[in-house]
This record gives structure tokens, sequence and C-alpha cells, in this order.
């Protein structure tokens, strides 16, 4: 299997684990600062465990000496994950999961201004479409959101672009420590400040299941594929989420799409196929190379 069909793989399922994660948020619907902190415990508590198991000198020399890009990753991620929560929760799950598409955008930035890597122009066009999608569903918002919300939208793709971009620069087989580090710091940082710690009576199991097993799960794989793939690539495939976590939105919490929103995931769709189509004539292509 080449490198780039099992990145792509390992995407896709981490992804597809994803998905449900803005629907959970929304059948929480809780103090967006509570959800954060519980989501931080449970996040950092399973994805040490699989660092524990897989690796535990590497999780311990990992924590000890993370040099400059492993304290950048613990801090992209963790705000990242407490942004995601107050877009979700002020914007609304549709829309938020489009805006997010600027994600590869903001990789494909970080990675040209920290490491000099270059993006090639199928994959430039693939996030053009990305952003013009983002633009005709973010018509849609109101402008009656908090400044928060809007803040948290836009620290999301930001956050995650860089992130992603230092993850494939980290010489360590996998971020898993550091993950889950950055998660921990942000509970204990939310916990110092908040005053109570409980969610909506009858949510408990959907906290559990969001923090337990679909965000750390996921991330577990996703971080693992800027190894096989570019940066700004891993990032164009988070987009699925955008098309996939409506459905869960609507179906757990009757929370519909918009009209806008159906346009956007439409056409990034259409851009995340056609790159994937022209990804795999390349790697066809060289393959041809090398057998003659």
């Amino acid at each position: 299997m080449s490198r780039y069909l099992l990145g792509t793989l390992i995407m896709v399922c981490g992804v597809l684990i994803l998905s449900p994660d803005s629907a959970t948020l929304r059948k929480i619907d809780g103090d967006p600062w509570i959800v954060s902190f519980w989501r931080g415990v449970g996040i950092c508590s399973v994805i040490w465990l699989l660092a524990l198991l897989t690796d535990p000198r590497g999780w311990w020399h990992q924590l000890r000496h993370p040099g400059w890009t492993g304290v950048a990753i613990v801090v992209t991620f963790g705000l990242s994950q407490i942004s995601f929560v107050l877009a979700v929760t002020y914007l609304g799950a549709p829309t938020v999961l489009v805006l997010v598409s600027t994600t590869p955008l903001a990789s494909a930035i970080a990675s040209w201004v920290l490491f000099r890597e270059r993006t090639d122009g199928p994959l430039w066009c693939a996030i053009g479409a990305g952003v013009v999608g983002a633009s005709i569903a973010g018509s849609g918002v109101t402008h009656e959101v908090p400044w928060i919300g809007w803040l948290g939208a836009l620290g999301v793709p930001t956050l995650m672009g860089i992130g992603l971009s230092l993850t494939r620069a980290f010489e360590g087989a996998r971020i898993w420590p550091l993950y889950g580090l950055s998660s921990g710091l942000g509970a204990l940082a939310i916990g110092l400040v908040i005053p109570v710690f409980t969610v909506p009576a009858g949510s408990e199991l959907w906290m559990v299941f969001n923090a337990c097993l679909v965000v750390p799960v996921s991330f577990a794989l996703i971080t693992i594929a800027p190894r096989y793939l570019p940066a700004p690539e891993v990032g164009l495939y988070l987009l699925l989420e955008t098309l996939i976590g409506p459905i869960f939105v609507w179906f757990l919490v009757g929370e519909s799409p918009t009209t806008r929103d159906l346009i956007g995931g439409a056409i990034l769709l259409t851009a995340l196929s056609s790159l994937f189509v022209y990804r795999m004539m390349q790697e066809r292509g060289r393959r041809m190379v090398i057998d003659q």
C-alpha cells in the first residue's frame, strides 16, 4: 500500500469517528466552559492511556523533552479544542462545520511560513473551493452572534492548521503524549476559574461518549496522518466532517442544515473527490515509471 493511500485511509477513519462531535456537543447543550473542562479531562485520560500502552518510555520522554515544536503543539491544539466548543455553542453546528473548511488554507500558509513547505497547484485549487464553500455557508450567519463565538470560529481553523503543520514537522512518531497534555492543561486552566463542574442533567452519557471516545480516538488517528500526507491535505480531509456532521446534528437535535450549508458542502465534496482521484492517478503514473 502506498504511503498516500495509507495516510488517506487513516484520515478517513479518523474523520468518520469524529463526525458525531458537534452533534453530541449540541445534545449536551451545556455551558461551553464546563463542557470544555470535561472534554479536556476525558481526552487527556484516554490519549495518555493509549500512549502508555503503546510506548510507555516514549510517553515520559516526550513530556520531559517536548522542544519548542512540542510546546507549540500543546498550545495550538489545546486552544483549538476550546475554540471549537465556543463556536458550536454560539454559531450552531452546521455553519461551524463548513467554516472550519478554511483549515487547509491556514495549514498551507503555516507550512510555508514555518517550514517553507510548498503547496502544489491541485491542492491550492481544492483549498480555494473550500474557501468558496465556507464563504457561502458563512453568509447566512446572523450578526447577533457574540464576539466570543466569532473568536472561536476563527480560532478553530487557524489553530488546527498550525497544529497540523507542526505535527508533520515533529520528530517523534506520534504526538499522543503532547496532545493529551494540551487537553489536560486546558482543563486545568478552566477548572481554576469556573465555579461549578456540573453538566446538564441527562447529558452525562453524551459527555462521556464525546470526551472519552469520539474526540480522543479520532484525533489519535488524525494526528498520525501528517506523517503520510502534506499538512494542508490533512486539513482538507477534515472537511469530510462538514458533510457527515450535519447529518448527526439533524438526527440527534433536529438542527437542520441551511441551503447555504448544503451548497457549501457540495462544493467541498467535489473538490475533495477530484483531488483524491488526481493523487491516485499520480501514484499510478509513478508506479508505471518505476516498473518500466
